[in-house]
Order: C-alpha cells, then sequence, then structure tokens
C-alpha cells in the first residue's frame, strides 16, 4: 500500500522481512568494515575527507537503528525514532556527497565548479532535508492526515533531489577523468591508466545504485527503500577505499616528468601526499612562493606545514 510505513509502524510479510534484514545486515557489516579501513590506511585523523568518512559511516548505523525502532515498534516513542533517523540520514546522505567533494580536486582545477559544487550541497541540506523532517514529525502527530500526503510526496520530491546532486558529482568526476585519461593514453604507463579508468567504473556502479534507488521509491515501497539506502550508501563508501588506496600507491610508486602536461597535471601524475594517509609529501608537489599545494586532496598550506 502506497505510505506503508510514514507512520507508526508496519506489518511485514515474511519475504519482506528477509529482504529488510538483510539490507541491514549489509549496513552493519559494511559499516564495520569501513570503519576498520579508515582507521588502518589514516596515519593523521584530519582533512575533511577522513572527517566525512567517519560522520557518513556512522550516520549510516544511526539510520538503521531509527528505522528498526520505528517499524518494529521497538520504541513507542515516535517523535524520538524520526530523531534518531534524522540525526543519522543527514550525515549519511549529506556526508556522502561531502567525502565526494573533499576529493574532487584531484582532478578539477575550476575553482568555480568546486565552488559551485559545495554551494550545491549545502543548498541540498535546506531544501531537501529539512522540509521533509518537518512534515515526517507532522505524519507521526497526534494529527497526521494534513502531513501524510505532502510528506510522501516531499520525500520522493527530495530523494531526486540527493539523487541528482550525486549523479551530478559523479559525472563532473567521469567526464574530468576521461580528459585526463585521453592525456595519459599516449604518455604513461598502464598503471595511470587503470587508476583512471577505475574512477570511471566506480562513479558508474554509484549512478547504477541511485537509479535502482529511484525504482524502489516510485514503486512505492517505503519500508524497502529506507533499509536498501542504508546498505547502498554503505556500498557507496566501501567504494571510496579502492579509489584512494590506487591513488595512493600510485602516487608512491610514479615519479615522472611530464612538462608536455599542464603544471596541475605534472603534478597529478608525480608523486604525491595523501592526506592523513602513510605516505609522505614527495617530489610531485606544487610549490609556488613557498605556499605547497597536494595534488591529492586539494589542500594548500605552508611548505613549512608539511609533516
Amino acid at each position: 500500500m502506497a505510505g506503508e510505513g510514514y507512520q507508526g509502524g508496519i506489518d511485514l510479510t515474511i519475504p519482506t522481512a528477509m529482504t529488510i534484514a538483510a539490507f541491514f545486515a549489509i549496513s552493519f557489516y559494511n559499516v564495520v568494515d569501513i570503519n576498520i579501513q579508515i582507521f588502518y590506511t589514516f596515519k593523521r585523523y584530519t582533512g575533511l575527507y577522513f572527517w566525512s568518512l567517519l560522520a557518513a559511516s556512522w550516520g549510516i548505523v544511526v539510520h538503521s537503528i531509527g528505522f528498526l525502532l520505528k517499524f518494529f515498534r521497538l520504541c513507542q516513542i515516535d517523535y524520538l525514532n524520526i530523531v534518531i533517523i534524522t540525526l543519522g540520514g543527514v550525515p549519511m546522505v549529506i556526508g556522502q556527497s561531502v567525502v565526494l567533494y573533499s576529493r574532487l580536486h584531484l582532478l578539477v582545477r575550476d575553482k568555480r565548479t568546486i565552488r559551485w559544487i559545495l554551494i550545491m550541497i549545502a543548498s541540498s541540506f535546506f531544501l531537501f532535508t529539512i522540509p521533509p523532517t518537518i512534515l515526517n514529525f507532522g505524519a507521526n502527530s497526534t494529527n497526521p492526515e494534513p502531513f501524510l500526503h505532502p510528506f510522501e510526496v516531499y520525500e520522493k520530491i527530495a530523494l531526486i533531489g540527493f539523487c541528482s546532486q550525486e549523479f551530478t558529482i559523479s559525472g563532473l568526476y567521469m567526464w574530468e577523468t576521461w580528459k585526463l585519461l585521453r592525456i595519459v593514453r599516449a604518455n604513461q604507463g598502464n598503471d595511470i591508466r587503470r587508476v583512471m579508468r577505475h574512477i570511471i567504473y566506480v562513479n558508474i556502479l554509484v549512478v547504477l545504485m541511485d537509479l535502482a534507488l529511484l525504482g524502489i521509491v516510485f514503486g512505492n515501497k517505503y519500508q524497502i527503500e529506507t533499509t536498501y539506502k542504508s546498505a547502498m550508501y554503505s556500498t557507496k563508501l566501501k567504494l571510496e577505499f579502492p579509489v584512494l588506496n590506487q591513488l595512493r600507491n600510485l602516487a608512491v610508486k610514479r615519479s615522472c616528468s611530464c612538462d608536455h602536461l599542464s603544471p596541475y597535471h605534472s603534478s597529478f601524475l608525480g608523486n604525491a601526499a595523501v592526506e592523513g594517509g602513510n605516505t609522505k609529501p614527495s617530489t610531485g608537489n606544487t610549490t609556488v612562493a613557498g605556499w605547497t599545494a597536494w595534488p591529492l586532496t586539494g589542500r594548500v598550506g605552508h611548505g613549512s606545514d608539511m609533516a
């Protein structure tokens, strides 16, 4: 039934209950694995990339727990369930976009483009988080009827908005990576081309998962949608680590002089540091008047700040 699950608990068939349980299990397993990798991979616990990964992963746990309490009526206080769901959903969804934003500097040179991506992420919070949250509280109040249908409609609008945002960022990654791949194809070894292709494949997979989510949404399977969403975002975060590790390994292995490329691409293809990782700055950094840019982080600072 359309709208089922928007208010209070839900009546589950065995297949639906098994599907929900599977998605919850995937979410929790992925979060545990993600956190192990985070604290194993990063030597210094600093930087936007580190904290956005951590916040997004823990948001998945809180979001999943909130729906467990709500759907199975483990907590009878509906407002408390909504608070838990919201506290988890915001870092889970917005945090995923911030993770993508935090490494956008790897490939995008135009500062205006990066600034507009940040504005888009901030705007999505006000457009697609606050209104449905208010409607959600109303739908679970003592007078839910005026809020149920608007919440059902706006919740779909919000999901379309967040998916469109991730389509935009992923599309930007694929476009910029493809342009760089065309440059390095004739001049560099297989390792660089492999990393470039991996970035493209990961972002294609992210887009496909978002399309699957939209299909579930418009199929009016709210109880499946909410649990699939947690599993989907946890899988997206897991996909971040192969990209990070390959870029880090590439930074260690490659030491090239790319005079025929732009300074940015030459810096990218040479040695560089991964912020918070085990790699220290090397010869690929771009230094101008004492200021150093870490190509793999987008971080800029004075030479004396390097650790």
